[in-house]
């Protein structure tokens, strides 16, 4: 899956003492607006969006890419595949920067370079290897983290002092923002042993803690143990009902999940373990999926103007939750992603979709371990771990593997017959995708 991101940052010098309050005041004003936003009705959080839409277009005639649109209805925008914004980020922004400005700027990011205030980055990239460039101002930064505060934690959480641990590649101005006043933040980088990672974050003490889902595991695995935390986050990779179960138990702390993409801030569980889409902010339109009975979305950031993001298509396959959900946030509630539109099994006349694959191979493996399964129009390979795994693995016995291929090929009706090879000890890379397709 290719869309839950973490940004590197460009180092931004001391504010002065009016500049840190001109944030905070911000951050303060965008909370406020998304609480208030998290108990409007379908019909208000539409009128709240046509009116952002409305202030945003000042914005979009200052961007080569969008400008010729100016004024007009979202619906009559065109539709952009991911790929060819990533083309040219100079007709996506509207700054005047040309695309080669702001790859060296991504590229002074990753060798910790201060050029001010405006920060970019890349993305952590899919399990492909491509990755998007990120582009935020101080205010759009404020904002972010106010809508963040807002929609993860409780206001009773933000009168007294946290300790936010970020735990992805690389840190970001996005975050580190928020360790000001009563937030303390720390970056943990993924490419640390699991050993040096629980060692750091025991001694750092975290309240907050968000993290991919593969190194949740291993921290599960490990029996670690994080005595003050009180608020987990997930994000960065799809994450299974069984594995977030598995978290729980062993972690202590019931995992929320993020869903945030280079295109934007997409979702958030609520304190009832429901994934609202963030329709006080973005206007999501979900495109079918054919022979599926979920969708793609197409994202509008409504508050993004450094890099506006108007009717961009993403590669991520979503399924609607019918059930209600008595938090009171009139969102839309989603199934959480397990993968991508371009990982859908297609066989001659049918699909199979990854929450069908994670949701048959999680009732029979559980969520404590590794896998991958790769699919092709002849065969699909089930990758498990070896007899002998590291230490942050668990082994899965021949006649447990036997059984999930089976349970697989039946549960999915696959056309095509099921392989089980013992390869897979560990993740590698900052992000892991479970379910693959390839079509050769």
């Amino acid at each position: 899956m290719a869309t839950w991101s973490s940004y590197l940052r460009i180092a931004l010098p001391v504010p002065s003492a009016l500049a840190a309050m001109m944030r905070t005041d911000r951050v303060l004003a965008a909370w406020l607006r998304t609480r208030r936003a998290l108990s409007m009705s379908p019909v208000q959080l539409a009128a709240r969006r046509a009116n952002m839409w409305r202030k945003l277009q000042p914005v979009i005639a200052r961007t080569p890419a969008l400008a010729n649109y100016a004024g007009r209805d979202l619906a009559e925008f065109p539709v952009t595949d991911i790929a060819d914004l990533r083309a040219d980020y100079g007709a996506w922004n509207s700054l005047g920067m040309s695309d080669e400005e702001l790859r060296g700027l991504a590229a002074a990011a990753e060798q910790g370079t201060a050029v001010g205030e405006l920060s970019a980055g890349w993305s952590t990239g899919t399990g492909g290897g491509a990755r998007g460039l990120f582009l935020a101002s101080p205010a759009e930064r404020a904002d972010y983290i106010g809508q963040s505060l807002a929609r993860l934690l409780p206001a009773r959480a933000l009168l007294k002092r946290q300790r936010l641990a970020l735990h992805l590649r690389a840190s970001n101005a996005l975050y580190s923002d928020v360790g000001r006043g009563r937030f303390t933040f720390a970056h943990f980088p993924l490419e640390a042993s699991i050993e040096q990672s629980v060692a750091e974050l025991a001694q750092f003490e975290p309240t907050i803690l968000i993290a991919p889902p593969h190194r949740l595991a291993a921290f599960a695995q490990a029996w670690a143990h994080f005595p003050s935390l009180q608020y987990l986050f997930c994000g960065s990779e799809p994450a299974g009902e069984a594995e977030c179960h598995f978290f729980t138990k062993r972690l202590g702390v019931r995992p929320r999940q993020i869903y945030q993409a280079t295109e934007g801030f997409l979702a958030a569980e609520c304190a009832n373990g429901r994934l609202h889409l963030n329709d006080h902010a973005l206007a999501i339109e979900l495109e079918p999926v054919p022979g599926t009975p979920g969708y793609r979305p197409i994202i509008t950031d409504l508050r993004r103007t450094s890099q506006p993001i108007v009717r961009v298509r993403g590669d991520d396959y979503l399924e609607l939750d019918a059930c209600s959900c008595p938090c009171g946030f009139a969102g839309r509630v989603i199934h959480a992603p397990q993968g991508r539109v371009s990982d859908i099994w297609r066989f001659e006349g049918r699909a199979v979709t990854p929450p069908q694959v994670v949701a048959a191979l999680e009732a029979e493996l559980g969520g404590d371990k590794i896998w991958q399964a790769e699919a092709g129009p002849e065969r699909v390979v089930l990758h498990l771990s070896p007899p002998c795994p590291d230490a942050n693995s668990t082994p899965i016995s021949t006649p447990s593997a036997t059984t999930a291929a089976r349970a697989l090929s039946q549960a999915c009706d696959l056309p095509v017959p099921v392989e089980v090879v013992h390869d897979l000890s560990a993740w590698s890379g900052p992000k892991r995708r479970k379910v693959v397709w390839r079509d050769g």
